[in-house]
């Protein structure tokens, strides 16, 4: 069964690149989810094996659900335009930051990092 990669991204247009990106590994999507309350309730109902996030959505950032996958200790990837990589890494060490744009190359590496450890 392949690993689960949640996705949260309310751009469409990117939600679809980042979508091919992950099935290009093998991997299936969970989303894409375009609010925070989707992504909680996504969080809370099955826990993905990794999750790819933006930060600004439609209904504000995604800190909600991302607490919730940090403590159940899913690798989280942050994929946006809007958020400063330092502050995101104070506040979730483990976590990656891939600056929109960011190149396909790079952020199929940043998954595939992830998943190995």
């Amino acid at each position: 069964m392949p690993k689960t990669i949640m996705l949260v991204e309310d751009e469409l247009l990117v939600a679809f690149d980042v979508q091919d990106i992950i099935e290009a590994q093998g991997f299936s999507v969970d989303g894409p989810y375009i609010s925070v309350k989707d992504a909680v309730a996504a969080v809370t109902a099955q826990l993905p094996s990794c999750a790819v996030l933006d930060v600004r959505l439609q209904d504000g950032e995604v800190f909600p659900a991302a607490d919730l996958l940090e403590k159940a200790g899913v690798p989280i990837i942050f994929h946006s335009g809007h958020a400063d990589a330092s502050d995101l890494k104070r506040r979730y060490s483990k976590a990656a930051v891939c600056e929109k744009p960011c190149s396909p190359a790079a952020l199929k590496d940043t998954i595939l990092e992830l998943l190995a450890e």
